[in-house]
């Protein structure tokens, strides 16, 4: 679950950039010449911080992108999506800028989100300070739990929507069990669907933001969720899953994968990947028929019945 939201917002937040930008800090947008381009060089923090054992235990995602200001100065931004507060996060920040400012010599502008589903307020700010040396480094955090949800509808930028659909997390936190839970989720998700088509927005906007409410936060029941499909259907007035395709927003995310196995190895990996972990949950979790599973996940049925008789000789062997 945590690799596909770490997917779903590494693809939001390069889709839609400049919506973000213009949501995250107004100063910011207006005072960046989008002209002149931005570049995504996620690689270099890689290079600067190579996962432990492939990930960051908390960690949902991280971005670094390079902006010019309108007038010619280069600067960078640096992004971390956190699942969950630790510690030492404060400290990580800061060993984060004082890499990056060390290796480009530019000036540094980084934001937390924190996607965690409670209203405790985060320190913005690591101290140093022994024996008369000390050291002060702030940045900014942003807390999706804490949002006014009347201010994310009638925000102009539409990265809003994305947050509002972030906020579902906390339907699942205050509901007695799982099936008020997908009660609440279903009549949430669809008021979401309604508010994303009511902005007309660009094709490639409109699929960015689909995806993300689609697989997000997904329902406990294979009932519910049929009964979505069906309602954004008749919303939408074609077979949604022409509109969303999960494995579209893998592609990122298998380049970056790229970067050590070699590209073409590694999306045809996270595309497979992507594939038998669809099927799994719909075998597993939904109960769905072989017929039911093609349809839904667009495999052939010969596949799913591969998955099928693997999934029952692990359970035979247990």
């Amino acid at each position: 679950m945590r690799k596909q939201k770490d997917t779903l917002w590494k693809a939001a937040l390069e889709l839609l950039f400049e919506d973000f930008l213009l949501f995250i800090n107004q100063n910011l947008a207006q005072s960046t010449d989008l002209a002149k381009g931005y570049e995504f060089i996620n690689k270099e923090l890689i290079q600067e911080f190579p996962p432990d054992n492939g990930r960051y235990e908390n960690k949902i995602v991280d971005k670094l992108i390079k902006l010019f200001t309108k007038d010619g100065k280069q600067i960078l931004l640096h992004l971390e999506v956190q699942e969950k507060y630790s510690e030492d996060f404060g400290q990580r920040m800061y060993a984060y800028f004082n890499r990056l400012y060390d290796k480009y010599k530019m000036s540094i502008t980084a934001y937390a989100i924190f996607t965690e589903p409670n209203e405790i307020k985060r320190k913005r700010i690591f101290k140093i300070d022994y024996m008369g040396t000390r050291l002060t480094y702030q940045y900014n955090i942003f807390k999706i739990a804490v949002q006014d949800d009347h201010e994310l509808i009638n925000h102009p930028s539409p990265f809003a929507l994305i947050v509002l659909i972030a906020k579902a997390a906390l339907i699942k936190k205050g509901s007695k069990n799982n099936l008020e839970a997908d009660e609440q989720l279903l009549a949430y998700k669809l008021k979401m669907v309604k508010l994303v088509l009511g902005r007309k927005l660009p094709a490639h906007k409109q699929r960015a933001i689909m995806n993300f409410l689609f697989y997000y936060i997904d329902f406990e029941f294979s009932e519910t969720r049929v009964k979505f499909d069906s309602e954004v259907n008749l919303l939408t007035n074609k077979n949604i899953r022409e509109m969303i395709t999960f494995e579209e927003v893998l592609i990122e995310d298998a380049q970056m994968e790229g970067y050590f196995k070699g590209r073409k190895e590694a999306t045809r990996e996270v595309k497979r990947e992507a594939k038998e972990n669809e099927v799994y949950r719909r075998i597993v979790k939904e109960g769905l028929s072989d017929q039911q599973i093609v349809d839904f996940a667009e495999v052939s049925l010969n596949f799913v019945k591969k998955m099928r008789a693997n999934i029952s000789a692990k359970k035979s062997a247990n």
